[in-house]
């Protein structure tokens, strides 16, 4: 017994409740628009007879009775009350109404529209109607900005800036490495042979390579070279390579072909 009077008084505390409510009446619609105290996920349902109209929404509670008269000629009167952990409106209607439900601000709120039977809302945005004897559960909507979460728009954000940051430092760090890689090799000297093979000389790691670079591949020479042969000796050396080049130009057109010749047998 003291465990089902314990449950009776505990049950309220899990229910939402109704804090306000604005009537506003249009000529072609009157909208009840209800505020909660916290999300309302209840359900709602409706019955109508005669020029009743009966809305009963469980789980809500309410502190008083309300009855306001209204001057529409959809709506007369429209009553709220509270009993027994649930809250039922009436609307006293002059002619054939429908009813139009759709949640809104986080389900915080829920919007209640009359509107003539038959005849279509062009100026709502898209709700649930309420037909007889159903039961609905209101769909979330929010109608303004107010109570929107930034919380993931900063995360957006933050993510963006690091990958701009990570994104900055990896083309920072690949421009360097290029940089040292291109400081490890120093051309000396570059001359075609014919148009599917040149002749080049470079130096890398203190060490002279001599080169045949096109259909043939051919390591020619590689020799060891002072530390004190820098690139001030670029200009005076390749004279002497292009010497070279006129002088030995056949031996090394001769040392193509038969490169090629032993690629096809």
């Amino acid at each position: 017994m003291r465990l089902l009077v314990l449950f009776f008084l505990i049950l309220p505390l899990y229910s939402v409740e109704l804090i306000s409510f604005n009537i506003y009446d249009r000529n072609d619609r009157v909208d009840l628009m209800l505020s909660f105290d916290n999300a309302y996920n209840g359900k709602i349902s409706q019955k109508k007879e005669k020029n009743l109209t009966l809305l009963t929404f469980s789980d809500l509670t309410y502190s008083k009775d309300e009855l306001k008269e209204l001057n529409s000629q959809l709506v007369d009167k429209i009553s709220i009350s509270s009993k027994n952990n649930n809250t039922y409106i009436i609307l006293q209607n002059k002619q054939n109404i429908n009813l139009e439900l759709s949640s809104i601000n986080d389900k915080f709120g829920v919007r209640i529209r009359a509107i003539e039977q038959g005849k279509a809302n062009i100026e709502s945005v898209p709700t649930t109607t309420v037909n007889n004897s159903q039961e609905l559960m209101p769909k979330p909507k929010s109608t303004s900005l107010e109570g929107y979460d930034y919380t993931n728009y900063i995360l957006v954000m933050l993510i963006l800036v690091i990958l701009l940051i990570v994104l900055w430092w990896f083309k920072k760090t690949m421009v360097y490495k290029n940089n040292n890689v291109s400081r490890d090799f120093t051309m000396i000297f570059q001359r075609f042979l014919d148009k599917n093979n040149q002749l080049v000389i470079f130096d890398h790691a203190n060490k002279r390579y001599t080169m045949i670079i096109g259909n043939s591949n051919v390591l020619l020479e590689s020799v060891e070279i002072p530390e004190e042969q820098t690139i001030k000796h670029i200009e005076k050396t390749e004279k002497n390579f292009d010497s070279f080049f006129e002088e030995n130009k056949k031996r090394i057109q001769n040392l193509i072909e038969q490169r090629q010749k032993g690629k096809k047998s």
